[in-house]
């Protein structure tokens, strides 16, 4: 049975090839995948779309991943939504930077489907905590 099914997700990243395979990886586990290739596209997209949870790239045009995680956190209809990032940055600051921006999880790339499976049902769980 699909993990995700019924579950709707926006993937930020610049780029194209990473969002594919996450979108590939989402959609065979049931879930509804909403695609933007840069900050501003994803924030309008958070909005309107209001998905279950939020995967973003750092290092995007436009507004990067971390202005763009304050930007939801400080907007009241998105506030909500569990944000996890999806970076090639392995550096400690990035990494705390996402923690105290409100980042529920970290992934660094390259990366295995199965713990990007794995760590996205952490973030739905996020939401589920929130809204008790």
């Amino acid at each position: 049975m699909p993990v995700f099914k019924g579950k709707r997700f926006l993937v930020a990243d610049d780029d194209p090839a990473i969002r594919r395979i996450v979108q590939m990886v989402l959609s065979r586990e049931g879930a509804a995948v909403i695609l933007a290739e840069d900050g501003e596209d994803a924030f309008q997209k958070a909005v309107t779309e209001k998905p279950d949870a939020i995967l973003l790239d750092i290092r995007m045009p436009k507004m990067d991943g971390l202005e763009l995680c304050s930007k939801l956190k400080a907007t009241e209809s998105t506030a909500e939504i569990p944000v996890g990032f999806l970076t090639a940055e392995k550096d400690l600051e990035s990494y705390k930077q996402a923690q105290d921006l409100g980042g529920v999880l970290y992934i660094t790339k390259p990366f295995k489907p199965e713990r990007l499976v794995d760590t996205v049902g952490v973030l739905l769980g996020a939401r589920r905590k929130s809204s008790e």
